[in-house]
């Protein structure tokens, strides 16, 4: 069978006008922003867009947990109303806001500093605030975070650059401490599973909190995920592999999510266009693809939602998927002439 066409097997499709630059799905939303600061929300059963909201851009991490929703975006934080998008509150952070995170009453937020001259990062901050915008604490380091993320015992993780590499454990008590991991490369992503947190390093090895470690190809790991029992890298070269096997597929790969519906994951895969490998306890068959990359990523029971650099939300569902990939070859990719007719044909429907 060849692959089917990203738009044939989503459940529903939406246009954000821009380049998708985060996307999330949770409690029956998703809400997606832009590279130019658009953030709209929709319902992840029906596709009705509830509301839309332009701040400064580009938006680079969405949080929606606890019933808030924070926004890291251009050099700044926003808390907005999950019922209207109004800007609740906003705060300014030091260079550009990279990542935040809620957990309890806490809101943290990690931003950067790039230096034009030197050509890299020269310091990070993290960021603490309460719910209501109240600014808790900061602290200020020398790395790039590259994971910003739980810990097990409360307080969030960071995994570091160089040159100290490592992690960060911080507390609100404690502020952060500086830890190091059985992989002393620098860390490039992270991802959190029932084990706790996992490390993706720039040597292509896997490390976590315990002390563990496991080797790589030697290509630096650009995503990592835990589906089920096992966990998934892909590297910036094209290897997809876990504990025990590494397979090429190529391109550069820009995510690892489950499978709607399935055991197993997708391997999300950029060369001259996207494509979308199945994974069980090996890689297998293309299953899907797509002219446009695939920018962000998010995914909750069943569904799997993907954002790409034309503005397009992909919901894709268990039920809608098994449907789609039953019926067989139903089109490879499809151009923007095809897209747009799709685009008619489901508003007619609606």
């Amino acid at each position: 069978m060849s692959a089917l066409a990203l738009g044939t097997v989503a459940s529903f499709v939406r246009d954000m006008g821009g380049a998708c630059t985060s996307v999330v799905i949770r409690d029956g939303l998703i809400v997606g922003g832009s590279h130019e600061g658009m953030v709209m929300c929709w319902s992840s059963t029906t596709g009705e867009k509830y509301w839309e909201v332009d701040i400064d851009g580009p938006i680079s991490s969405i949080c929606l947990e606890g019933g808030g929703l924070f926004i890291a975006s251009s050099s700044s934080i926003s808390s907005l109303s999950v019922e209207t998008g109004g800007v609740l509150w906003q705060s300014e952070l030091e260079g550009s806001s990279d990542y935040v995170f809620h957990m309890g009453d806490v809101v943290w937020a990690c931003s950067s500093v790039y230096e034009i001259e030197v050509s890299d990062y020269v310091e990070s901050t993290l960021w603490a605030f309460d719910r209501g915008g109240s600014l808790l604490n900061r602290w200020s380091f020398e790395e790039k975070c590259w994971f910003l993320g739980p810990h097990s015992h409360g307080g969030v993780v960071l995994g570091l650059g160089r040159p100290r590499c490592g992690y960060l454990r911080a507390t609100i008590n404690e502020g952060p401490i500086h830890k190091g991991l059985s992989v002393d490369s620098p860390v490039t992503t992270g991802t959190v599973g029932a084990e706790g947190v996992l490390f993706g390093h720039s040597d292509g090895k896997i490390s976590d909190l315990h002390g563990s470690s496991w080797p790589g190809v030697g290509e630096s790991v650009r995503s990592l995920a835990v589906i089920g029992d096992f966990w998934v890298y892909g590297t910036e070269e094209g290897s997809v592999g876990s504990d025990g096997w590494n397979e090429e597929v190529g391109g550069n790969i820009d995510a690892i999510v489950p499978k709607p519906g399935n055991i197993g994951a997708w391997a999300v895969s950029w060369g001259e266009k996207t494509s979308i490998h199945g994974i069980d306890n090996s890689l297998k068959s293309l299953e899907i693809s797509h002219p446009s990359r695939i920018n962000a990523s998010s995914h909750q029971e069943g569904m799997v939602v993907l954002g790409d650099e034309k503005g397009r939300i992909f919901s894709i569902n268990a039920d809608f998927l098994e449907r789609r990939m039953a019926e067989g070859d139903i089109g490879g990719d499809e151009d923007d002439h095809s897209a747009a007719l799709r685009k008619k044909l489901r508003g007619l429907r609606s």
